[in-house]
């Protein structure tokens, strides 16, 4: 009884906390659907037809997974922070970073400015800053 109530007072714990839910979509050469999955939590994830549907499906799934994870003894992720600060440090090959400057150069625009939008891109993002197209209009301007 007592291993019951510590359960459900850990479950209690968890559930309240601000896990990470990503909705996507995918197709799988049939029909489209929709994925949502909790980013810490490995193998947490549910489709459904609909985002709505699969939104209200994960929040069932999160749960059925942390008291699985709490009945077997296993670690459960929390949370990872939210804070950004827009900056990161990357090692690249100088020959990768040359490659990654000419293109920048060609395209107007500042080294930085160039790699954000291509991993923007890469992720789906596809509109620029407005302050990224007038430096690129500007730079075009000047040549």
């Amino acid at each position: 009884m007592v291993i019951k109530a510590k359960t459900e007072r850990q479950l209690e714990y968890y559930a309240k906390l601000p896990y990470t839910v990503i909705v996507e979509q995918w197709d799988d050469g049939k029909v489209p659907y929709w994925v949502a999955r909790i980013a810490e939590l490995p193998h947490c994830l549910i489709h459904a037809g609909t985002p709505e549907e699969a939104i209200k499906e994960i929040q069932e799934v999160k749960m059925d997974w942390i008291k699985s994870n709490l009945e077997r003894g296993l670690p459960i992720p929390e949370p990872r922070p939210s804070r950004y600060s827009g900056q990161i440090r990357l090692r690249i090959s100088p020959s990768l970073h040359k490659l990654l400057t000419y293109r920048a150069q060609t395209e107007g625009i500042s080294l930085n400015q160039y790699m954000a939008t291509a991993l923007a891109t890469s992720v789906g993002v596809t509109k620029e800053p407005t302050h990224w197209r007038k430096a690129r209009k500007n730079a075009l301007t000047e040549m």
